[in-house]
């Protein structure tokens, strides 16, 4: 069962509604879960920087933070995290990016839920796989791949 709660402390028309973020994460499920409890965010540019630097030790605003839980999901095989998207963020990269707003805001929460499954691109191997399983989510829910942008 997938439990999606969605908070928006930057509210803005444009802005994917909870049954779109719902299929989305629906579509980034790569392992079986008994219980998924997701809660997003759509953030400030500083809230986005502080969580950014208390997590991260990055001074700077950044897209999305994921937060997992990760011993509910080794322990109890219950996936429960948290992403922070910084609304200003993806809609400046999605404007640099030549692509649409809506796309990015997926592309970011496909993102961030594959790193509360615990995938990660610390390394060349690891971010092409993470990659390779974006790029394929993105295709069957019909946007383009997000890593072929013009910059």
């Amino acid at each position: 069962m997938l439990n999606l709660s969605l908070n928006k402390e930057v509210r803005r028309l444009y802005q994917p509604k909870k049954p779109e973020i719902k299929l989305w994460l629906q579509k980034s499920l790569i392992k079986a879960y008994q219980n998924i409890h997701i809660e997003i965010h759509i953030i400030s540019l500083k809230n986005s920087q502080k969580l950014n630097l208390e997590y991260r030790g990055k001074d700077y605003p950044t897209n999305v933070i994921s937060l997992e839980y990760k011993d509910s999901r080794d322990n109890f095989n219950m996936l429960y995290g948290e992403l922070f998207l910084c609304d200003d963020v993806i809609v400046k990269e999605s404007n640099v990016q030549q692509k649409s707003i809506i796309e990015h805001y997926a592309h970011m929460v496909i993102h961030g839920l594959l790193h509360l499954q615990g995938l990660d691109h610390q390394n060349e191997t690891d971010a092409t796989k993470m990659e390779n399983i974006e790029i394929k989510i993105m295709h069957e829910l019909g946007f383009n791949n997000p890593y072929d942008v013009e910059e």
